[in-house]
């Protein structure tokens, strides 16, 4: 009895030495598979990006934080400050907002919770803004409020176009110049 207690002990032993040779010496590995199967989601704090193209800037965005989601391909941002730069010698405008999103490779972004725009003389305020890379304007909505030294302005939406400078305002528009 007491040689097969013995016995049995050594065993234990013995395995016991083994598995923890293993996991010192072969560690387990992720498979390759595994990897590429992960939903990866970033979590980051003080963002910045920016967007160029012919060697000219268009934007540059700083947000306090933002949270990437790989499927969408979006970046969801919290208090961005998007700056935009337009013609040639023109003053960019700078714009702010507690929320928004980019779409970095789609050329895209989006604000939302109360829009602050400068540029200039200019003061600008919406609700929403969308900016559109492709045709290079900012679509303000909402009720949008433009207010500069010789006038004050309000439509339901106002679209910047920022190669040219101009803009459109579209529905209940009404304006007063000083």
């Amino acid at each position: 009895m007491k040689r097969a207690l013995l016995w049995l002990l050594t065993l234990a032993l013995l395995a016991g030495l083994a598995m923890l040779g293993k996991h010192l010496f072969w560690p387990e590995q992720l498979d390759n598979l595994s990897l590429r199967d992960l939903d990866v989601d970033l979590s980051l704090q003080g963002v910045t990006l920016s967007q160029g193209k012919d060697g000219k800037k268009l934007w540059n965005l700083n947000a306090t934080g933002a949270i990437y989601a790989e499927e969408g391909d979006e970046l969801t941002l919290a208090d961005p400050v998007i700056v935009y730069w337009g013609e040639q010698g023109g003053e960019p405008i700078e714009v702010r907002a507690p929320r928004g999103q980019v779409w970095q490779k789609e050329d895209r972004a989006r604000m939302w919770d109360g829009v602050n725009g400068v540029q200039g003389q200019y003061v600008m305020r919406s609700e929403t803004l969308d900016y559109e890379g492709k045709n290079r304007t900012i679509l303000l909505g909402g009720t949008v409020k433009l207010t500069g030294e010789s006038m004050q302005g309000r439509s339901d939406t106002l679209t910047y176009f920022l190669d040219s400078g101009d803009f459109r305002a579209q529905g209940n528009v009404q304006v007063i110049m000083k």
